[in-house]
């Protein structure tokens, strides 16, 4: 025989509305996911990786080709000043980037800017360098061209 005691059981309602917020929260959240990384992924940008990488050896080429650009605007070609700061065009670095390509077609330029320099001049740089297809351009990672 059972006997009852004075309490009576508490009925636990589960409210799922706030589970179902969640839920729709996290859907929403890996689809804008998805969207983002479908369209990385049609970027088609390919890293050289260090097997792919060879060595070539030159036998007449300059060691290397150094662009300068200095916070007032300066441009300078392996130390020696070219075009003046306010030539957004350089003429002067385009002939000498023309033959240098028509000398050695596989020449790399490296491209050095401090950090007070401004965008627009390394892009007009950049510019040049694409005006004599010159598409070998390598910017420095060591903190050295930094210093003044």
């Amino acid at each position: 025989m059972k006997f009852r005691s004075g309490r009576e059981e508490e009925v636990v309602d589960l409210t799922i509305s706030s589970m179902i917020d969640m839920t729709f929260l996290l859907l929403i959240f890996f689809l804008v996911q998805f969207s983002q990384m479908k369209e990385e992924s049609e970027l088609r940008v390919s890293i050289p990786v260090d097997q792919q990488v060879q060595k070539e050896e030159r036998v007449d080429a300059p060691e290397e080709v150094v662009i300068d650009v200095f916070p007032n605007g300066e441009v300078w070609w392996n130390g020696q000043p070219t075009d003046t700061p306010d030539s957004a065009l350089m003429p002067e670095l385009k002939t000498t980037l023309e033959d240098l390509k028509k000398a050695y077609p596989d020449q790399a330029v490296v491209i050095r800017g401090q950090r007070d320099t401004l965008h627009k001049r390394i892009v007009a740089v950049l510019n040049a360098c694409s005006y004599a297809n010159i598409d070998q351009i390598s910017f420095p990672s060591d903190a050295s061209v930094f210093e003044e």
